[in-house]
């Protein structure tokens, strides 16, 4: 038997090889990288599949033939098997049912082997396309229109080198934010600035920005008695007049006393401001006091009269000043999340001056004569940055532009009211934010009770936190953080932007049935070759002349013409042939045995 005659098997086997190896270098050459754009709108799939019908045709070549090589050799038995085993043999080499059949009807070890092999290559384009995943991640974009930015600030200034120079209604955004902090529900938070990001995800490094911080202290449970003396003298002093000015402005409107004297029982608010520390607050945080207030109310009503029980009156610190703090923030399915990572309340080294208006003592004389660029000129105070940013900056405030914006506050947290028994407003002598800290002291509108001193203290803290950061949001987009420092860097931080991309992922596992198909086809082509040389058979295969020249004339006679194919196929069943030799050995007809009454001996 010459090597040659198994040549074209040989050769397709290697053209399946080569099919395994294209596929194996197409698919690690994309694996982790998008889809790639082909001619003629060609896919990765579409080659793939290509790919693994040329290969699965590859294998499937040495496998039609070797079953046909082994029809012949199964007649080489001693004794004749059915002449139907023929049909068996040839459907089998056609796939599929025929594949099935000859699987069930145990032919022998190795054609059953190479039936097998058939039959899972009806799986194998399925499972190979199962190698290619398209995964949709997030990754980093970097196209021309991709922003993502978020506003912050290094500096607090207006100062132009002669001048405040202010944008205009500066002012009145300030009190604006102020309000805007302050009459938000306590169980609400002001949310942070909104970083800009042209996707729906971005993210940001760690970053330091000028803030303001707040907190509250209870002043009457300090028991400093000097201290609440002089607090208690103010109060007193601010109802009498919040008194008698609201029964004046009610005759004068035309209403009468009896309007305001109409509500027996009210509850007082006093805001004012603090003269000098109280030393509820360390030194860091007093000697960077933007606005320090007290805060003076009642638990209970006290009669609507010219003079009040001040032994009711409570007194709580409302304090807010100047900080540094590290944020983290991020974009997430189009939602934006800033969480605060650190905080910082300390001067590098100590201001030329208080930073809190009331305690400048220096700063009203020159407002009031046009002389603070004199008096106070570029002089800055420098913070702390604060731990944990990605970058370490400086962070500046110029004190006569932070004087002015405390001097603003200041006329904002100067307010005095009176409150009904349900929380409503009777009268007010100030700016109209007592009323705020009024609904978080006693509780909202049309309430009748007032929260426990623990919900107290909380709301109030919560509403104060609000307007600083409010003040901050302010501060980080305004104006004041231009005039001395216009660097891009100062005035926002650059993030990532990251779109939803595809990907493509190679699960490798999928590959291997195709590998093992071509392997088993190669023992099978081996093990079939070496059964024939062993047999000394010749290479028949899948031969049609072969097979039409096969039967002897007694055979031929036996079952006649192909007019009536269902008798022909009985007959088949019932007569018995094995492959008759030459002298030579070599395999010459089908000759008739005796019947073997449908079976094989």
């Amino acid at each position: 038997m010459s090597p040659t005659w198994w040549l074209p098997e040989i050769l397709s086997q290697i053209g399946g090889l080569l099919c395994l190896m294209a596929i194996v270098i197409l698919l690690w050459r994309y694996d982790g990288k998008p889809p790639p754009t082909m001619h003629m709108g060609l896919t990765l799939n579409t080659v793939l599949a290509f790919l693994t019908s040329l290969a699965k045709v590859a294998f499937l070549v040495p496998i039609v033939e070797g079953l046909g090589q082994l029809k012949w050799m199964w007649f080489l038995s001693p004794t004749p098997r059915p002449l139907h085993d023929m049909q068996l043999f040839d459907e089998a080499t056609r796939g599929g049912l025929g594949g099935i059949k000859l699987l069930f009807s145990l032919k022998g070890c190795l054609p059953s082997f190479g039936a097998l092999i058939m039959l899972s290559g009806l799986f194998t384009s399925t499972l190979m396309q199962q190698a290619v995943r398209y995964e949709v991640v997030a990754a980093e974009s970097h196209g021309i229109d991709d922003i993502a930015t978020v506003d912050r600030a290094t500096t607090m200034s207006a100062y132009d080198g002669d001048d405040l120079r202010i944008a205009p209604y500066d002012t009145a955004r300030e009190q604006q934010a102020i309000f805007q902090g302050a009459f938000s529900p306590p169980n609400e938070t002001i949310p942070h600035v909104r970083p800009t990001c042209s996707s729906s995800q971005c993210t940001w490094p760690n970053y330091g920005s000028l803030a303001v911080c707040g907190d509250v202290a209870n002043l009457t449970a300090m028991g400093d008695q000097s201290l609440l003396e002089r607090l208690g003298n103010a109060t007193e002093r601010r109802l009498g007049v919040l008194y008698n000015t609201s029964r004046a402005t009610s005759e004068a409107l035309g209403y009468g006393a009896a309007y305001f004297e109409s509500v027996p029982l009210v509850f007082p608010i006093v805001i004012g401001l603090l003269d000098k520390p109280t030393n509820a607050f360390n030194k860091s945080v007093t000697d960077l006091m933007l606005s320090d207030s007290f805060v003076a109310y009642t638990d209970e009503l006290l009669n609507n009269s010219a003079t009040f029980d001040m032994s009711k009156v409570k007194y709580l610190e409302v304090a807010l000043w100047w900080c540094t703090k590290t944020y983290s923030t991020e974009v997430t399915a189009g939602k934006a999340v800033t969480t605060e990572v650190s905080t910082m309340s300390q001067l590098k080294e100590p201001a030329s001056s208080s930073l809190n208006m009331p305690w400048a003592m220096a700063f009203y004389p020159c407002y009031t004569f046009g002389t603070c660029n004199t008096t106070y000129g570029a002089q800055e105070a420098r913070l702390e940055p604060p731990p944990g940013a990605a970058r370490v900056e400086n962070y500046t405030i110029h004190i006569w532009t932070e004087l002015t914006a405390s001097a603003l506050l200041a006329a904002t947290m100067f307010d005095s009211v009176f409150m009904d028994r349900t929380r409503g407003v009777i009268s007010s002598n100030g700016g109209g934010i007592a009323k705020a800290f009024g609904l978080s002291i006693l509780g909202d509108f049309m309430s009748a009770s007032s929260p426990p001193p623990e919900m107290q203290m909380s709301n109030t803290r919560a509403l104060i936190s609000n307007i600083a950061r409010s003040t901050t949001n302010l501060i980080r987009q305004g104006n004041t953080r231009m005039p001395t420092d216009t660097t891009a860097s100062s005035l926002f931080v650059n993030g990532t932007v990251f779109t939803s991309q595809s990907f493509i992922s190679i699960h490798w596992e999928w590959t291997a049935m195709l590998a093992v198909q071509l392997v088993l086809t190669f023992v099978f082509l081996t093990l079939t070759m070496a059964a024939t040389h062993r047999a000394r058979m010749q290479v028949i295969k899948c031969s049609s002349l072969a097979t039409l020249c096969a039967l002897d004339k007694n055979a031929r006679g036996h079952v006649g013409g192909i007019n009536d194919l269902d008798s022909l196929g009985k007959k088949a069943k019932m007569l018995g042939v094995r492959l008759e030799r030459g002298s030579s050995g070599v395999a010459l007809w089908l000759g008739t045995g005796r019947s073997q009454g449908g079976g094989a001996g």
